[in-house]
């Protein structure tokens, strides 16, 4: 297999500049994505395609479930506290996450295109993305299967993606949906003989894969296991499939639940997927209360400052929008440092997230 290519080095300020559509560094990496089909490198080469594409500073690839936490699976120039606080504290304030909880559409998704007003935005928007020195997402989801995703996500520091970045996002969105359309056929029509790594990690609940005529044509284990000790499995999925079915069907055991393909898709044209649910998904945090409990400690004043110094906000700013002098802000500033025992703004910020965490202990 060819060797991947070079990522590109940042611009002087940091950033990843796009290169031409019909350059021969884009078609370079066009041609390392197909390449790269099936293996365990192609989603990270993806996201290299995307981001040759538009200008950019960071990136992730995140899966999402509808019945799961997100899943971190790739950052590039993303520190690793900064995924440790997305993954302990701020995926279950993930707007996109919610996103595909209730739409459950691909395409390409601006930050704004999701924003859904109340505390849980504030907790993402003006703690995490401060934190993390995210300005604007720009974010391309993939279904798979089972009611997941694959979120491949561009980031800047500063400024906002423009209409034009919009717009050459959903011009290659085609291709880049073909690819991945290609590489889920490639894993799929290798499952009866391979057991590596990528297809364990995809494939990880109770599954089962009929074709159009309901013929099964793949089980892994954990279903054949389900299938053993609870009998009328079997016959609640021939029922659903012969009925053409896709509402979730309740088991005293499991909960059935069922997503069609498409005529086109590679191991199964037309089939349809049985996926078992055995345990409820983790509780999400309220994020309310998270947050009232961060706070708790400063006063109602302190608690206004705080939220807009972590939205980015300077002294100056913040005086002439609560209307009070620089002084008195840098004062109330001062007394959140030693409530906290911390010297600086950032590790205020750092100091508030850690307590946000709900498995946090002190001492």
């Amino acid at each position: 297999m060819a060797e991947p290519l070079p990522l590109r080095p940042p611009s002087a300020l940091g950033r990843y500049s796009a290169v031409p559509l019909n350059s021969p560094e884009w078609f370079a990496h066009v041609g390392q994505v197909a390449r790269v089909i099936g293996s365990d490198r192609f989603h990270r080469e993806l996201v290299e395609l995307f981001g040759a594409a538009i200008d950019h500073d960071a990136c992730w690839i995140i899966r999402y479930s509808r019945v799961a936490p997100p899943d971190v699976l790739f950052t590039k120039n993303v520190a690793s506290d900064i995924v440790a606080y997305y993954t302990n504290i701020y995926a279950s304030v993930d707007p996109f996450s919610e996103y595909w909880r209730n739409n459950g559409n691909p395409g390409v998704l601006q930050l704004n295109d999701v924003r859904s007003p109340g505390r849980a935005w504030d907790m993402y928007h003006k703690v995490f993305q401060t934190v993390a020195n995210i300005s604007d997402e720009l974010g391309i989801f993939f279904s798979t299967v089972g009611h997941c995703c694959f979120g491949l996500f561009l980031e800047r520091e500063t400024g906002r993606f423009s209409p034009g970045d919009i717009e050459r996002a959903r011009l290659i969105f085609p291709m880049l949906e073909g690819f991945h359309r290609s590489h889920l056929g490639s894993l799929f029509n290798n499952l009866r003989n391979l057991r590596g790594p990528q297809v364990e990690g995809f494939i990880t609940r109770p599954t089962l894969i009929k074709d159009r005529f309901g013929v099964d044509v793949f089980s892994n284990e954990a279903w054949q296991k389900a299938a053993a000790s609870e009998p009328a499995l079997t016959l609640v999925t021939e029922e659903l499939h012969a009925a053409g079915a896709t509402a979730p069907r309740a088991l005293p055991q499991f909960t059935v639940k069922v997503e069609a393909f498409d005529r086109d898709f590679p191991l199964a044209p037309g089939g349809r997927m049985y996926v078992l649910d055995t345990t409820a998904a983790r509780p999400v945090e309220d994020p309310d209360r998270l947050l009232e409990e961060a706070l708790k400690i400063f006063t109602p004043r302190e608690r206004e400052i705080l939220l807009l110094l972590m939205n980015g906000e300077t002294t100056g700013g913040i005086a002439q929008k609560l209307n009070l002098s620089k002084g008195t802000i840098k004062n109330c500033r001062l007394r959140m440092y030693r409530k906290t025992g911390v010297g600086s703004e950032r590790a205020l910020v750092k100091h508030v997230m850690q307590h946000l965490d709900p498995r946090h202990e002190a001492g």
